[in-house]
């Protein structure tokens, strides 16, 4: 009779450990409902590590629905709670899903998964415009993981994010999944156009020129006015060893932007990678004539007849007889005077420019025994420089 009367007392300690532990699960809950969350993320956290907590899909479930909501919360001392809080919320769902071998929850899952999607979208945004892109990326990626979750109702694949994630892979240096968001992207329809150029972006950078290439001339087929799409069909040669097939695509994007001066800065651009100097500076000028505070054509032009300067000088220093030397080192010296005007406007247009102030300080002081004012201007462009180191 007293091992029976030993047996049952046991029994009824255990049953009120239990009690107790699904008390606490309940207590938390009670707190989460009149939402002081601090209280109870402290009450469901000594729950759930109870051996009577930790096989009960209340438990976590409860937990999941705290920490989501401390992730969710716009109360600073709330959301201080833990930085983890979503990732903390999520994990505590997955353990439900594993637990939960009857499904009692799957119908309220579905709603803590909806605003998963919503939660795990908003925290990518938010740690993309941080710049941090790895970290965004994940967080994209848990969004994708989640639509694909027997919990959330069928849906089509959401475009947005994986362009997105595609994006954000690329700003993470992570090439290969850039690429592989980018394919599936163009695969769905999406944003085709600036799809296609950014994946023969990604493609040439981890060395697969030749599909590439092909990418960048099936998007410029299937979207030939597509002014992005041709500025990479330009970029792509103009950078490459075939600058002179960029025409094509430069005259075609000239055509639907007659007034874009960078557009002619970039033909002048492949007249000088071709040789074709005269046709270069009618390019810069007509360049200049839409936009006159466009640098690099100002600047450029500066270059061409400072080179022109140059090998005149080249060709005079050659010449045996004094008196013509003599005579002609003057238009030599007037040929140099007459190059200072392109750069001078150059670091007006852009006063830091240390190329522009180093050809400057030169020209000044070849100069600086023609006229006295130019020995002024040499020290002056000297201290400029020396204000940049």
């Amino acid at each position: 009779m007293k091992k029976v009367t030993l047996i049952l007392t046991l029994f009824f300690c255990a049953s009120l450990v239990t009690f107790a532990q699904k008390g606490k699960v309940l207590s938390a809950e009670s707190y989460f409902t009149a939402g002081k969350l601090d209280e109870a993320k402290k009450v469901i956290d000594e729950a759930i590590t109870h051996e009577k907590s930790v096989n009960d899909p209340l438990a976590y479930f409860t937990k999941g629905q705290i920490y989501q909501a401390i992730a969710e919360s716009m109360v600073d001392t709330y959301k201080k709670l833990d930085p983890n809080a979503l990732d903390v919320a999520w994990d505590a769902f997955q353990k439900t899903i594993a637990l939960d071998e009857k499904e009692r929850y799957t119908k309220k899952l579905k709603t803590q998964y909806d605003n998963l999607i919503i939660d795990y979208t908003n925290k990518a945004v938010e740690l993309y415009n941080e710049g941090n892109f790895k970290a965004a990326l994940t967080a994209f990626e848990k969004v994708l993981e989640i639509e694909q979750s027997p919990i959330v109702d069928a849906r089509p694949a959401d475009t947005v994010v994986i362009f997105n994630a595609g994006i954000t892979a690329q700003k993470a240096g992570d090439l290969a999944k850039a690429e592989k968001y980018y394919k599936q992207t163009l695969e769905l329809n999406y944003e085709p156009a600036r799809t296609y150029a950014m994946l023969s972006d990604i493609l040439k950078e981890q060395g697969k020129e030749e599909e590439a290439l092909k990418y960048l001339h099936e998007g410029y087929e299937k979207f030939p006015a597509d002014s992005y799409m041709l500025v990479q069909l330009i970029n792509y040669y103009l950078s490459g060893g075939e600058p002179e097939k960029a025409e094509k695509y430069l005259d075609a994007v000239i055509e639907q932007d007659p007034n874009n001066a960078s557009f002619y800065r970039a033909k002048g651009t492949l007249y000088e990678k071709t040789g074709e100097i005269d046709k270069a500076e009618e390019m810069y000028k007509k360049a200049l004539s839409i936009d006159p505070k466009e640098f690099v054509a100002q600047y450029n032009l500066g270059s061409i007849n400072l080179n022109k300067v140059i090998e005149f000088h080249n060709k005079v220093n050659e010449i045996m007889d004094v008196k013509e030397y003599n005579q002609k080192i003057k238009e030599v010296y007037a040929a140099y005077e007459s190059v200072i005007p392109y750069f001078e406007k150059a670091r007006e247009i852009t006063p830091t420019d240390p190329n522009t102030l180093s050809y400057l300080k030169e020209l000044y002081f070849k100069l600086r025994n023609e006229k006295p004012e130019y020995m002024q201007k040499y020290e002056e462009v000297q201290k400029a420089i020396d204000e940049l180191k």
